[in-house]
This record gives C-alpha cells, structure tokens and sequence, in this order.
C-alpha cells in the first residue's frame, strides 16, 4: 500500500489515509520515479507548513515511493481512465468562476489556488475541457501548469482576447490533447453598461465566441470538428436574442460545412423542459437561429435528447435538480456521409467538496461522443 496526503482540511493540515492498490491499479501504475515525485509535489504545494511540523511524514512518502511502483495519481480521481481511442471524444463545459481583480474578493467559493489545483485534478481525464470567467491569470496559469503535467505536456489553447476599449477578456479558455489546426474568436457588440449594472456589467469583458478546428490525432488531419466556446450576457437578458445572432453568423462564417462543431458554455438561457416547450423562449429563439445558419439544421441540444425532461440544473451545487439549466453542450452534424459527433452520454457534476462546498457556483456539464468517420476506424491511439 501507498500512503497518500489528502489535501482535504483538518486542524493540522496533516491527515493522511492508506489505500491498498487492487491489481488493476498497479497494472496501471506505471510512470516513472520522476514523474511520480512532480505529481507529488502538485499534491504537497501549499502544505509547506504541516511538512516542516510533521517532518517524519515526509519520510514515510519518500520510503513509499522507493518500496512500491509509481502510481498514476489520474487513476485515483477519475470516474474511469481517459480514452486513448481517437474514436472517442470526451467534452466538458464548465464556469469556474476566477473573478479578476480587484474583485476576486467576490467569487462565491473561497480558496482560488486550490480551487484551481483540484479542478484540474477533476477535469484532466477529458480531451475537450472548455472553461469560462478564468479572468484571473495567476489561478488561470496554477490550473492550466497542473493540467499539462497530467498531459504529459500535450496540451494546446485558445483564450478569450483583450480588445482595446475592455477591462479583461471574455474569460472562455479552451483547453485539448488533440492536434489544433486553427483558431479565430468573436466579440459581441451588444452588452450590458456599467452605467446601468455598475461593476457586475458584462461590459468590462469582452465577451464573445473563441473557435478552435481539432482533429483526433495526427494521423488523421482531415478528420475535424470545429469547437466553439462562449459565455453570454448575464445581466441584461433583453440583450440575450443580439448575441444569439451574432454567435449563429460566426458559427456559419467558420465552421466547416462538411465537419461536425460543438458549442460549448454558459448561455445564461433557461434550458429545462418549459422553456424548451415554449416557442417564444429565448431557447427557442436560440436554437431557430443555429439552425437557420446551419447548411443541414441538425443542431441538437445534447441534455434533453438523452435525458428527456430531467432537469439538469447548473446553476444549484446542491443536487442537479433543482435550479436552472444554463450551461449546454450543443452538437451540430452534417448530413452523411460526412463525418458525425453521436452523443453517447451526457451527465451534470456538481463536484461538490468539503473544503470549499463545491468547486464553482456552476455545476459542470460532461458529455462522450463517437466520432464516426470511415478513414477514423483505423485510429489507435492518440499520439
């Protein structure tokens, strides 16, 4: 057995548990010394004082580590392994909320830096993590480190831009093991004014659509699917319509016709199922609009094609069902035989945790695809 630190909190910051590695997990645990110790020192960042009372713990890691075979740390906090199959596409959207300063004083949860350590801890096992409100660059910078190191540094990304004229940028961070072949992003024109919001307007931020072109590896250039990431228009919802419009000209200036796209984030438009009902919805306006800029109009709303009428709340840590449904995972296909995104599973996670009650005051949407394409059937793994 493994003795571990828990970074979850007690007075002394020193509470260590003892897990016995089934086969499996020692099948697993193959990487090597070195980078055993550099995922070890992730885990013991911020716990220099408990190290320098407690000195004869560091020897019991240490004397561990020598003892028994590295461990991948990803297997002890992933629901199931990553997928090596360039078949498989694995997405998740999630608002992080790292509000810039001289705000950040106002996030909901507490405790930025190990917010930030533990959500990459959450969302490495995915090939697609689409972020928004990641404003703030030292915890941007803490969360986007660890997740390249349990990339083994294959990680590519596309940030919201600063225009001129804007306090801080749209805050969307796209973040891929895949090969990126192309990247171009879109501010809105209609926001909220700080004369009427004051410090909570949208207006401080340029807010907007990044868009990177992915494929499933290298072998596989042609193969592609055009990645859209947003955050829109929280205070003023009047607004909201403007913005569908201008995000459904982008997608229909940049995406590829023959190649499937996914549009991923916090729409700040009610989603669950009387919404989705009424035809003078702003979900409905919403999605008349993708797919009148859709040569196929086979845009799909991922949630309720899977889920039916459940809830799926976003916007509620407790439980996802209860509150509103803002945060999507929106699939658009070409017709046949043109390569398609199949949503195979879609679920809501609040990641609840006991340090800081849940890592973000959104709960994070998480959706698998099969990318399906003739030339893809022969793919292995990702390189």
């Amino acid at each position: 057995m493994v003795i571990i630190f828990n970074p979850s909190p007690t007075k002394y910051h020193d509470h260590v548990f003892l897990t016995t590695l089934t086969q499996k997990a020692r099948i697993k645990a193959n990487r090597s010394l070195h980078r055993m110790a550099c995922i070890r020192m992730l885990y013991l960042q911020g716990h220099q004082r408990m190290l320098a009372v407690r000195p004869n713990l560091v020897l019991l890691i240490l004397t561990s580590t020598l003892i028994f075979p590295p461990l991948d740390f990803r297997s002890l906090f992933a629901d199931e392994p990553a997928p090596a199959d360039a078949t498989t596409l694995r997405v998740i959207t999630y608002n992080i909320q790292f509000l810039p300063e001289p705000v950040s004083y106002q996030n909901e949860r507490a405790q930025p830096e190990y917010r930030a350590r533990r959500i990459a801890e959450e969302v490495c096992r995915f090939d697609l993590v689409a972020l928004q409100e990641t404003f703030h660059d030292q915890h941007r910078s803490i969360l986007v480190d660890q997740l390249r190191t349990a990339w083994d540094g294959k990680l590519q990304s596309m940030r919201s831009p600063t225009p001129a004229g804007f306090y801080t940028s749209g805050g969307c961070l796209l973040l891929t093991r895949r090969p990126l072949q192309d990247i171009s992003s879109t501010v809105v024109d209609d926001y909220s004014q700080p004369l009427d919001y004051g410090l909570q307007a949208d207006g401080f931020a340029a807010k907007g659509v990044i868009h990177a072109r992915i494929a499933p590896n290298k072998k596989y250039p042609e193969q592609k699917v055009d990645v859209y990431v947003t955050h829109l228009e929280a205070r003023a919802g009047h607004l909201r319509p403007k913005q569908y419009a201008q995000m459904a000209d982008f997608l229909h200036r940049t995406n590829d016709p023959a190649s499937p796209f996914l549009l991923l984030g916090d729409l700040n438009t009610q989603g669950q199922p009387e919404f989705q009902q009424d035809p003078q919805s702003q979900y409905a306006e919403l999605f008349r609009l993708l797919r009148a800029q859709s040569p196929a109009g086979r845009v799909t709303d991922v949630w309720p094609l899977l889920h039916g009428n459940a809830l799926g709340g976003t916007n509620k840590q407790e439980s996802d069902k209860i509150g509103k449904r803002i945060d999507y995972i929106i699939v658009g296909n070409p017709q046949p035989p043109h390569p398609q995104l199949t949503p195979v599973a879609i679920e809501v996670k609040t990641f609840q945790d006991p340090r800081v009650v849940a890592l973000s005051d959104h709960n994070a949407v998480t959706a698998t695809f099969k990318w399906t394409a003739k030339s893809l059937q022969a793919a292995r793994a990702v390189p």
